[in-house]
């Protein structure tokens, strides 16, 4: 049985083993998720929070929520992966929904994400979570050798 749980620093190479793994064959090969590092993962994890879907004691999916640079207020959502084998059966969604909890629960009031440009079945399959393209946004951290992403949002509702 497959269960999702908050990453912790000790799983951060098995993260970043699962994001290449989930990214081979599907990104294109400039993609950063081919570089990722258990350093990356640990620098994420370290500012903000990470979860991940295990089964028997194996990463599947994985999803991080780190706070924008310079905007208070704002989420950015990196790292959205899932294993080959074990899309289309519901893990995504679930890891959004869990970030999107704790979100609201540290009091922000916005969620950002990038999707590259090549990338834009990716768009519309957050826009049915109820994510917004918009093209005023600037991604905080995007990838200098490649065309810039799209990047969307969501606004939250803040429960005090």
């Amino acid at each position: 049985m497959a269960h999702i749980r908050l990453a912790q620093l000790e799983d951060a190479s098995a993260i970043a083993q699962m994001i290449r793994t989930a990214w081979a064959g599907k990104v294109a090969p400039d993609s950063s998720g081919h570089q990722e590092t258990a350093e990356k993962v640990r620098a994420d994890l370290e500012k903000g929070y990470g979860w991940v879907v295990e089964r028997e004691g194996k990463i599947i999916a994985t999803v991080r929520l780190v706070p924008h640079p310079f905007e208070r207020g704002v989420g950015e959502i990196k790292k959205l992966g899932v294993l080959a084998e074990h899309r289309k059966q519901g893990w995504g969604p679930k890891l959004i929904g869990v970030l999107e909890e704790k979100a609201q629960a540290l009091g922000l009031n916005e969620l950002r994400l990038a999707v590259r440009h090549d990338q834009y079945r990716l768009v519309e399959w957050y826009s049915s979570l109820g994510y917004t393209l918009n093209p005023r946004l600037v991604y905080s951290a995007a990838n200098p050798l490649t065309p810039p992403p799209f990047v969307l949002h969501k606004n939250l509702e803040v429960h005090l």
